[in-house]
């Protein structure tokens, strides 16, 4: 039995009709008709009745909205998935237009001044969130040159509905506030934030959720402690342990000693921001150092006095940096040393400066997988327990990864000049090779977007065959900073190199590399919820 949406097939059959005398019949005589015989006439189709023809119509019509119905349901599965990625966008078939705005509370200074943004951006169930504080910029005064720190942007934590626009919620801050985690890309996304605010002898930790609700407690410092924001809802404790080191005497931009070859040990304690229950501790070891970058930084980069004893905490999605005076150490969220990961079975290497193990550059892959890149050229990669997951000849490349792209091929380069790259597969094997390309802009389901200066590359991801090229001379002064994309198209964005001005999107088909379109930008862009938001000098726009 046939299912009740399946319609059978409509035949047609020609019939002759027979004369009187047995004959076929043509019809009537036409005019004289003397001669006896009919003129042909087009044999006529059976009379169909008018509930068959629509029957008939509707089957059509059944076909049609299934196809599109299809179609529709495959862009919803692939707007969704686009929407959990920080580089991923809904679609990008029409040019941005400006939907919405919410302007900082300071705004940048005028054009008559450079300005570079470092807005600190993070994402919270789907909303734009921004911290006050960490929003700093670099103002030159164009008369004296002169160069000064200047605070741009939100007083308060404030959290943005990126589709709407609408304020969802704003947090207000005391003195000196420093919240993580976050970045510049809103490529963080995070349950809770965490800011450390208040006087240096009376500070507080304040966790912020993602509805905006907020839990203080005080800090508690000891005797030379700090205390940072950390990922994950922690705090992240540290203060120097041993011997204090020698002293340093300084004249004319000359430090006496030059090197600083005994210090104080760091202690990293990570609790619980909410209640602060230990969760682990850690040791960064004090390791020889250059004097002259031990001194501090006055407000007007003047140079100062040397403190052997600075240190501070940098806040990732999964890891936290502790950076300071002989100290430099990188921390799962498990507390292990990152840094120092090395092959299985390998022997640690020593540093001919130092004396002290070679350490790595620490760079996050994911919640809990880390790329450790060690001179000369090579790559450990580990989870947050320090497992040693695999090891690359090269440093890797490509972080924009579509979420809709295949996670078989590993792309690194092999050459100290930087140019050029090898896709690796996962059992080491080389896939294919491009030594012409300055980096990878994206990893696309299909092809993988290179950027080489004055051009920009489609290559096919199973083969590294180049399918498109893109060039245009508009593009001069600036430099490619982010790409964006939902999976058919890419958005390159182009920001100026010097000076200030606007940038531009560009868009292109990701399958031909032909321009889609293109639009002005005055920040920079970046995705969150799979909406475009653009961060400029005045605050917050939302392009639709």
């Amino acid at each position: 039995m046939s299912r009740p949406d399946q319609q059978e097939p409509i035949v047609f059959e020609l019939v002759e009709r027979s004369g009187p005398d047995g004959g076929t019949d043509h019809g009537d005589a036409g005019p004289g008709g003397s001669s006896g015989r009919r003129p042909h006439r087009l044999p006529r189709l059976p009379r169909v009745p008018r509930r068959t023809w629509l029957v008939a119509a509707a089957a059509v019509a059944v076909v049609v909205l299934g196809v599109t119905a299809v179609d529709l349901v495959r862009d919803h599965r692939r707007a969704e998935l686009m929407r959990t990625s920080p580089i991923g966008v809904a679609s990008l078939d029409d040019p941005p237009a400006k939907a919405w705005t919410v302007p900082f509370d300071v705004a940048a200074p005028d054009g008559d001044q450079l300005f570079m943004d470092q807005q600190q951006l993070l994402t919270m169930d789907g909303l734009l969130v921004v911290p006050p504080g960490t929003t700093r910029g670099v103002v030159q005064d164009v008369g004296t040159g002169a160069i000064n720190p200047a605070p741009v942007g939100f007083e308060d934590v404030v959290a943005v509905n990126p589709g709407s626009g609408e304020v969802a919620w704003r947090v207000p801050l005391g003195g000196n506030p420093v919240c993580g985690p976050s970045g510049y890309d809103a490529s963080v996304s995070a349950d809770e934030l965490v800011c450390v605010q208040g006087p240096a002898d009376a500070r507080e930790v304040l966790t912020i959720a993602a509805d905006g609700g907020t839990r203080t407690r005080a800090a508690d410092l000891a005797d030379g402690e700090q205390i940072f924001p950390g990922p994950d809802g922690t705090a992240v404790r540290v203060v120097r342990t041993g011997t204090a080191a020698e002293e340093v005497v300084c004249d004319l931009g000359a430090c006496t000693p030059s090197v600083l070859t005994e210090g104080r040990d760091v202690r990293v304690v990570a609790e619980d921001a909410v209640s602060g229950d230990e969760r682990w501790t850690s040791t960064v070891e004090f390791a020889p150092a250059d004097t002259i970058n031990c001194q501090r930084v006055g407000n007007e980069f003047e140079q100062g006095s040397v403190d052997a004893d600075q240190v501070t905490v940098y806040t990732s999605a999964a890891s936290v940096t502790v950076d300071g005076c002989g100290i430099w150490g990188a921390l799962s969220m498990r507390g292990v040393r990152l840094d120092l990961a090395s092959d299985a079975g390998a022997e640690v290497e020593i540093d001919a400066g130092t004396g002290m193990p070679t350490r790595g550059w620490v760079t996050e892959l994911g919640p809990d997988l880390f790329a450790v890149e060690y001179d000369p050229m090579r790559t450990v990669v580990v989870d947050g327990a320090g497992k040693v997951q695999r090891t690359l000849d090269g440093w890797l490349r490509g972080g924009n990864v579509s979420p809709d792209a295949p996670d078989d091929l590993w792309f690194v380069t092999t050459r100290s000049g930087g140019h050029g790259f090898v896709a690796v597969r996962e059992d080491g094997s080389v896939a294919w090779k491009d030594l012409n390309s300055q980096s990878v802009l994206l990893v696309g389901r299909d092809v993988v977007v290179a950027d080489r200066g004055s051009r920009v590359v489609g290559l096919a991801r199973d083969t590294g065959e180049q399918v498109w090229s893109w060039e245009s001379g508009d593009m001069a002064g600036m430099s490619r900073y982010r790409a964006l994309t939902d999976g058919e198209t890419v958005v390159l964005e182009h920001l100026r190199q010097v000076g200030s001005g606007s940038g531009l999107l560009v868009a292109l088909d990701l399958g031909t590399g032909e321009q889609v379109w293109d639009a002005p930008l005055a920040g920079s862009a970046v995705a969150v919820d799979g909406h475009v938001v653009e961060v400029g000098p005045e605050g917050l726009a939302g392009l639709g």
